[in-house]
């Protein structure tokens, strides 16, 4: 322990571990520190903690920071004596990243490295050999690129990929005219999420930018391809999200509209005099990632791509990137630079980690909690409603866990879709919208469950989009429910997930969601992270923004549930938990599914749906590792008789409407406030 430890923030642990006391003096430099060097874990309100890798290391080094200042500050802010072999670890890191560099010219792929040697041992190598055409001038097989940047980290000699743009004068990449419009201001961290990308004078690095849902990463992309200005390819997820790019590319910037070409299902434009005329071309993920055959302007079309080369490959919602299906892409297209955006860089298999070498190390990642406290975005409650299961419903859900007449392939189906259409959890839910439209709130209700998104939506008089509803009928709806005073709930598919932008919404329900995804529930807060005008009276707690997530209670759904916190809940975020017989006012109600009738009509229903196969929708954008996990406790015999007959421990009342800021005095008192803790 150092003598003056009380005055440094830092505790660095020979792991690499580091914790962070973020109320120290300095926090804000400290902070900038810590994201430049090491990949953090949790940032709560008090201590944050980060962790120092090979790749954060690498992304250090690539960015200027040299290993001999890296040691300097951690020793200079450690609490502790910082053991001598994680100081050689660093030190031995810095002696093998930004050796190597993966440059394109004229359309070719060459390795290069100032350390000669280094590249002859490399060449030796079995992999890298049969990736290298011409061993003399280390030239590499264009369709072998992604193997190669693989091989190379897996030898712990990390490829850089840099881009000298003002340099590049070739014919077949010619300057894209395109700049920000005078009114048009970046926000301090989009700045500094730029200066880690041209940190060096005219020189583009490839890498992923980490910014919350709706903090600006389409405005940065946008700022990227200025600042490059050469030919431009913006890979994204969906034809919505397509659509978005191009108002946003004709809003912030001089390009002008025939220069921007999409590439959909529904659009394709050839690029006209393709050799010789810069533009920015707008796709989707499967439309490049599709392997099978292609219609003939399709085909033209995609060959252009390819043969073209392009000065930044802009890949929005990067986290997409390692799947099977797409993972080509970033090497099938000749891009001098590769920029990954993403809110949230986790996935729920091992792959995340590959893209640091298929597109490049992280530059930069906003703290969502310091972006809400400057007012960039809006601050949100998170409350998770525990609703007690139907009693005809868990005694279907209890015979399909325990086997009974279900047949196999159907009893993860059929217990998803009885959790899902829990009767309390959808009167819980239609409360919920009441409330807030009374509140002259815009509400967006959440459900992968196609069959009572339609059905729910339908008995409310409620527009929904999922993957059977068409893009124009899906532009009408959100448009709507933007501009229209009479359109305030709508219900979304995970075809919302990503990459929809409704600036109003303020108020979230979600009532079924895909297992256990991280990913998917910071998504979804995303969709009301845009900033608000802040709270007018004093009962919201200074909140303007409200995440609902409903859920069965004595189910898997709940396990799920706390898997998909963990993430936010690393952003500083806390769940309140409510049960939802604790919600005074709710019986009251004369509410879709309040009778037992309706209740067992729904049932039937939804029986109905499992066995034709209608309850759940095949993913617009393929995410592989969310397979539904095994429970880790599931409820004991005892429980489950509890819950047949009744019983329920005492709980005191608390009214929905308080926790939303509505104080109509229906409460007795609070419920307890639960913190989501993150297990070790």
């Amino acid at each position: 322990m150092q003598a003056d430890h009380t005055q440094r923030p830092l505790w660095v642990h020979e792991s690499g571990r580091i914790y962070f006391e973020s109320f120290h003096v300095q926090a804000a430099q400290v902070a900038d520190f810590l994201i430049a060097i090491a990949e953090p874990v949790s940032r709560p309100q008090v201590i944050h903690e980060y962790q120092i890798t090979s790749l954060s290391l690498t992304a250090a080094i690539a960015n200027g920071i040299s290993v001999e200042q890296i040691i300097k500050v951690l020793v200079k802010l450690s609490k502790n004596v910082i053991q001598e072999s994680f100081l050689s670890f660093i030190r031995a890191k810095g002696r093998v990243t930004g050796k190597l560099r993966l440059v394109l010219r004229e359309g070719r792929h060459f390795l290069e490295s100032e350390d000669e040697q280094l590249l002859r041992q490399l060449k030796t190598h079995e992999e890298v050999a049969e990736c290298v055409v011409d061993a003399a001038s280390s030239e590499v097989d264009s369709l072998k690129v992604e193997k190669l940047k693989a091989a190379a980290h897996q030898l712990g000699f990390p490829l850089l990929q840099e881009y000298e743009f003002r340099r590049d004068r070739a014919e077949g990449n010619p300057p894209l005219p395109a700049v920000l419009r005078p009114n048009v201001n970046l926000r301090p961290y989009q700045q500094r999420a730029l200066a880690k990308m041209f940190s060096v004078e005219e020189v583009a690095k490839s890498g992923i930018v980490v910014l919350p849902c709706g903090a600006g990463k389409t405005l940065l992309g946008i700022a990227a391809c200025c600042r490059v200005g050469r030919r431009a390819l913006v890979l994204t997820t969906t034809a919505v999200a397509v659509d978005q790019w191009r108002r946003q590319l004709q809003m912030y910037t001089t390009l002008p509209p025939e220069d921007v070409y999409l590439f959909t299902a529904d659009q394709k434009r050839p690029i006209e005099d393709a050799e010789r005329k810069a533009c920015v071309v707008i796709s989707t993920y499967s439309m490049l990632g599709f392997t099978g055959r292609r219609g003939g302007d399709t085909a033209f079309i995609l060959e252009q791509l390819q043969q073209l080369e392009w000065g930044l490959l802009v890949v929005d919602e990067v986290q997409v990137m390692p799947a099977r299906t797409f993972r080509t892409v970033a090497t099938t297209i000749k891009s001098h630079c590769c920029l990954g955006l993403t809110a949230t860089l986790v996935r729920e298999d091992d792959l995340i980690q590959d893209l640091h070498w298929l597109i490049g190390p992280k530059l930069y990642e906003a703290n969502w909690q310091q972006l809400q406290d400057d007012g960039y975005l809006a601050k949100v409650r998170c409350i998770e409603v525990w609703c007690d299961m139907a009693e005809e419903f868990f005694m279907e859900y209890l015979q399909a866990q325990d086997g009974g007449d279900v047949p196999g392939s159907m009893r993860g189906s059929l217990q998803r879709a009885l959790w899902t259409c829990n009767p309390n959890k959808l009167k819980t839910c239609e409360f919920l919208i009441r409330l807030h439209e009374q509140r002259g709130d815009k509400i967006i209700v959440f459900s992968d469950n196609i069959f009572i998104l339609k059905e729910f939506a339908r008995k409310l008089g409620r527009y929904y989009i999922c993957g059977s509803v068409s893009l124009r009928e899906r532009m009408q709806i959100l448009s709507e429910f933007q501009e229209s005073s009479a359109c305030n709930t709508i219900f979304l598919s995970k075809v919302g997930d990503n990459a929809i932008d409704l600036p109003v919404a303020n108020v979230i329900v979600q009532i079924s969601s895909h297992y256990g995804s991280r990913r998917q529930e910071a998504q979804r807060l995303g969709r009301i992270l845009r900033p608000k005008p802040q709270a007018k009276d004093g009962g919201t707690g200074g909140f303007n923004a409200f995440f609902y997530s409903v859920v069965s209670r004595d189910t898997q759904e709940l396990y799920h549930a706390n898997r998909r916190q963990q993430f936010l809940v690393e952003q500083g975020y806390n769940y309140q938990v409510v049960r939802d017989y604790n919600v005074t006012r709710l019986e009251q109600q004369n509410l879709i599914y309040s009778s037992k009738d309706s209740q067992l009509q729904l049932l039937k229903q939804v029986l109905e749906s499992v066995r034709r196969g209608e309850a759940e929708e095949a993913d617009e954008v393929l995410e592989p590792g969310c397979e539904t996990p095994r429970m880790e406790t599931a409820p004991s015999k005892a429980e489950k008789v509890e819950k047949v007959e009744g019983k329920r421990p005492k709980e005191e009342k608390v009214s929905l409407a308080s926790l939303s800021g509505g104080l109509d005095g229906s409460y007795t008192a609070a419920a307890p406030k639960f913190k989501r803790l993150k297990t070790q």
